[in-house]
């Protein structure tokens, strides 16, 4: 699904049909698999990670008049939800999340940043399999979108998790609901 609105976003994007503000309200990107280090066998820890989304599908040009008609791009959710090695998230204490573009693709320094959550669990409320980050509002990742000729196309979240985690390797996988609006 996420592959076919990148087709059509690009589509409209290099001009092969005039579209005046049309709204993408739910573009769905997910990241299958993703493999979290095991945390040191201490009571409280941080384990830190990272996934990339290919911005191109969503719009991403170092050309300036296809840039000038994407006019928003707001993640709306982004969601973890426990696979092998965990069957829960309840773990979650803290976690801090950052969206970047990095300067090269051998790099891991960024040149823009958009912070999307910096959540601290203040009641005991289980997580179950899913995660869903606590957003109060819509993140504007369309800073993101305009990268220079020599930066790549990526968006890099980078997820620092706080709490009990688990000693032993394991996996999550993650989804970002976003919307789209373009302008042409």
């Amino acid at each position: 699904m996420a592959w076919r609105t990148g087709f059509a976003l690009i589509a409209l994007l290099s001009g092969c049909s005039p579209v005046v503000d049309v709204e993408f309200s739910k573009v769905e990107v997910s990241r299958p698999d993703i493999v979290i280090p095991p945390a040191p066998p201490i009571g409280s820890s941080t384990v830190t990670f990272s996934f990339a989304v290919n911005s191109s599908s969503m719009g991403a040009s170092s050309n300036p008049a296809a840039q000038d008609n994407i006019v928003e791009l707001n993640l709306h959710r982004l969601a973890f939800t426990a696979r092998s090695g965990i069957t829960d998230m309840s773990f979650i204490e803290t976690l801090h999340a950052i969206a970047c573009v990095p300067t090269s693709k051998s790099t891991t320094k960024s040149s823009r940043q958009v912070e999307i959550a910096d959540y601290r669990r203040t009641e005991d409320i289980p997580a179950g399999a899913t995660f869903d980050v606590p957003l109060p509002e819509p993140v504007d990742l369309l800073p993101l979108l305009r990268p220079t000729k020599s930066e790549p196309r990526l968006i890099v979240v980078i997820v620092n998790l706080g709490g009990s985690l688990p000693t032993s390797e394991w996996r999550t996988d993650a989804l970002m609901s976003l919307s789209l609006r373009l302008r042409q």
